[in-house]
């Protein structure tokens, strides 16, 4: 409250909703505006993803995409998927060869790069243990197992699971 001038002995009123409506615009707006970057990363046009209401930012990881008919691990065919599952020549104990020995080598020259940067910085090489597996949302369980068999055989051991945001 305060006086007014003059020697008036009248009160005047503040009123401070006004004020609040603008504040809460202004902040509406505020956050409204603001965005960060989002990784994108496209997915093939063979594969559906589940849906999800999580998302997290992807680093740079190798990506294993395993479409209805076929799996792929950073854009080269790697083995065909028949009738749900990797053929029975293809499997060693569960896990899937031809992926086990494709990992293998990225998880080498990972090894390798990490080995030749000079930097005391942890993360300035990011997670060489990592990868982003995209993968159809018909197939079973089983065969996911099977490639994360392969991928912890190959010291790829944490796995981001690409999924679609749920609307």
């Amino acid at each position: 409250m305060a006086s007014a001038g003059g020697g008036s002995k009248d009160t005047l009123f503040l009123n401070l909703n006004p004020m609040l409506d603008i504040f809460s615009i202004l902040i509406t707006f505020l956050l409204m505006s603001f965005s960060s970057d989002p990784v994108t990363h496209n997915v093939d046009a063979g594969i559906e993803l589940p849906e999800s209401t999580t998302i997290v930012a992807l680093d740079e990881v190798p990506t294993v995409v395993v479409t209805k008919t076929e799996i792929v691990i950073n854009g080269k065919k790697i083995a065909d998927i028949v009738a749900g599952d990797v053929p029975e020549k293809d499997r060693t104990q569960g896990a899937i060869q031809p992926v086990f020995t494709e990992l293998e080598k990225l998880g080498e020259a990972n090894k390798r790069l990490a080995k030749n940067i000079k930097s005391n910085d942890p993360n300035a090489m990011g997670s060489t243990g990592a990868l982003t597996m995209e993968m159809d949302k018909g197939h079973r369980f089983k065969l996911m197992k099977r490639i994360m068999l392969s991928a912890q055989q190959a010291d790829f051991v944490q796995f981001k699971l690409m999924v679609q945001k749920e609307l």
